[in-house]
Formats: structure tokens, sequence, C-alpha cells
């Protein structure tokens, strides 16, 4: 199965909210008016400005390791080849924002609006994150109803880059999947073009497999810590 999925930006946008919430701003009361305003036209901007699209291809478990190997420069440990193999379907993909919203980021930098350029940024940031989650649900609704049927499958994504899987993990994810397809490329450093865009491997099974403790050696200097909020998601799910 390879798909081709067109996404509305109603899919994608996100909340003010989570928008707040990546930016560190989490429970903070009287927020100033400016900064709600920038937020509130960044939002108009993402809506009338984003093309979201993805491609989404199924795999063989036994596939992964091919996959996973990459350029051999993967941590030692990590939570990915321990949650795989107790996977009921693995599938990858690669998802865009498209040029044009990233362009006008861009713009607004180059030309004084720093601050508005700033809160788009922000917006695209949390709108990637939707368009990974919406891939998920996708393939979840893609999968055949004798696979679902009895079970309460949820569906995560991991990405080259993160939870000790290198990013030269693309090469082999852009090999398999072709995302050129949708304009979808990766330069020589393994950074993806538009800017924005993530790809992934898509781990579709119980809540119980994609339980994990961030305490792997690479936890203690990511940043991040998206699997982290990733898994508090899924588990206010039902």
């Amino acid at each position: 199965m390879r798909e081709v999925i067109k996404l509305s930006v109603e899919e994608i946008v996100p909340s003010p909210v989570e928008v707040l919430e990546n930016q560190g701003m989490t429970g903070r009361k009287n927020i100033p008016e400016r900064i709600t305003k920038l937020l509130d036209s960044a939002i108009e901007l993402f809506k009338q400005i984003a093309e979201p699209q993805g491609i989404l291809e199924d795999l063989p478990i036994s596939d992964f390791d091919a996959i996973y190997e990459g350029n051999g420069m993967n941590s030692s440990e990590g939570p990915v080849p321990l949650i795989v193999p107790r996977a009921d379907a693995i599938a990858v993909f690669a998802a865009t924002l498209g040029n044009a919203l990233i362009n006008k980021s861009s713009d607004l930098f180059s030309k004084g609006g720093a601050a508005l350029g700033f809160m788009l940024d922000a917006v695209n940031s949390s709108g990637a994150e939707r368009l990974g989650m919406r891939m998920g649900q996708r393939f979840l609704d893609l999968l055949p109803e004798t696979l679902r049927r009895g079970k309460n499958l949820k569906a995560q994504y991991y990405s080259p880059g993160h939870c000790g899987w290198h990013i030269s993990g693309q090469e082999k994810l852009f090999e398999v999947l072709h995302p050129e397809e949708i304009k979808i490329e990766i330069n020589r450093s393994w950074t993806m073009q538009p800017f924005k865009s993530i790809s992934a491997i898509l781990v579709v099974g119980e809540k119980e497999i994609h339980r994990f403790k961030p305490d792997f050696s690479f936890c203690r200097e990511c940043k991040e810590h998206k699997c982290v909020e990733r898994l508090k998601i899924l588990e206010n799910t039902n």
C-alpha cells in the first residue's frame, strides 16, 4: 500500500494553546495582548498559505532492521528497536506543509517583520507536529478491519534524529519512500526541504508497546523531549 495523502489545513492548524505550550508558556496567565495578536495573525497566515500533504507506504515488520540501520551511526541503545517487534503494523511516511509557508516566514524575517516571522515559525512547528499525528491516523484508517477488530490500536511516529536514531536514517527512508513525488528532498546533511517537513516510521499497536522510560544515555542531552509529550497525548486518547 502506497498512498499520497492530501490533508486539509483544518486538520493540522494548531490551536493557540498548543503554540504557546511549545514556546514554554504552558499555564501562563495574562499573556500580553501584543503576543496574542501576533499569534492570531500567524495562525491566520498559516490557514491561508499551508499546503499540507504526505506520502505513506506500509512495510513488513521484517523490513524494519534494514531501514533503521541506515548508515550505522545510531546509538547502541534506543526505544524504537524495542517497540517495533511488538507492533501490529508499521509504515514509513514523509509529509510537508509546503514551500510557500516556509518562504513567508523567511520573508518576514528579512523584511522587518521579525516578530510575526518568529511567531509564524512557532505555528509552523506546531503544525508539523500535528502533521505527523494526522499521518498516523490516516494509516490507522487504511488498515484492514480484520487487523483492527477487537483491539484498541494506536499509531505513534518515530523520526530519524531523535531517540538514538541518527538523522542519517533519513537517507534510507527516502530510498524506500521516494517523497520527491511530493517535492520533499534531503540535502547532504540529511535536512529536509521544505523546512518543517517531517519523515518517520509509524508504529501501530496497543498503547503499552509505546511506553518506555526516557532514561537512555542520549535522553540527558535532549532538549525537546517530544517523545514524552507524544506519549502523554497517546495515553489521554481512548
